[in-house]
């Protein structure tokens, strides 16, 4: 079971990434898709974001899951709060029984200084460059670790928020990098104190995700 990384978070919420090494036929002896997916390595990532569920729960119905009107995934009739991610050659999955949570795994590469403005404001990409302590934001690997840690946080708060009309740069504001614990922290209109951010990263991707 190529479980690479795998956290128990607060108030009973857990997170696993799971490294996708097996062929798609693997993932279909155990599980069968939540929706009709055409595309054969698309396919492979979802249903590994779902067998990354089950390794941290493994009764947990996964049949049962449905998709909100916005994509969320949910329990029906559940109270259990889910939430999935997947790219290239990882998938991830966080479960809580108690908050609301968003999980989101990005690979690291040069398209993200094209579209880091898209995501974060003037002040915030220099409060970036400040406090990580970069020489530049252009092409970097520094540069782009950071940018894509960002960029991957904020992914993760939309599927915490798990509503449409979230937009990146009005609602969610990059206040605080708190290296030392693993956390971003974001201003939001949706509650009072910033929301954090956990984060993990390697050299050609991170892993962020929320619980509150």
């Amino acid at each position: 079971m190529p479980i690479i990384f795998q956290q128990q978070l607060s108030a009973g919420a857990k997170l696993a990434l799971w490294e996708i090494t097996e062929s798609l036929s693997y993932f279909e002896q155990n599980i069968a898709p939540a929706r009709p997916i055409a595309h054969e390595e698309v396919k492979r990532r979802h249903l590994a974001a779902r067998v990354a569920l089950l390794s941290l729960a493994p009764h947990f119905p996964i049949d049962q899951l449905v998709l909100s009107p916005s994509g969320k995934p949910q329990l029906e009739g559940g109270s259990l709060h889910i939430s999935f991610s997947h790219t290239t050659n990882f998938a991830a999955a966080i479960i809580s029984p108690a908050n609301r949570v968003g999980i989101d795994v990005e690979g690291v590469g040069e398209r993200i200084f094209r579209i880091r403005h898209k995501f974060l404001s003037d002040l915030e990409q220099e409060y970036l460059q400040t406090t990580a302590k970069l020489e530049t934001l252009q092409e970097t690997a520094p540069a782009a670790r950071w940018l894509t840690l960002c960029w991957s946080a904020k992914e993760s708060l939309y599927k915490w928020k798990g509503e449409p009309g979230v937009d990146f740069i009005r609602d969610l504001k990059l206040k605080s990098i708190l290296p030392e614990v693993s956390q971003l922290l974001f201003d939001t209109p949706f509650q009072d104190d910033p929301l954090r951010v956990g984060y993990k990263c390697w050299d050609s991707f991170v892993l962020t995700w929320v619980h509150a």
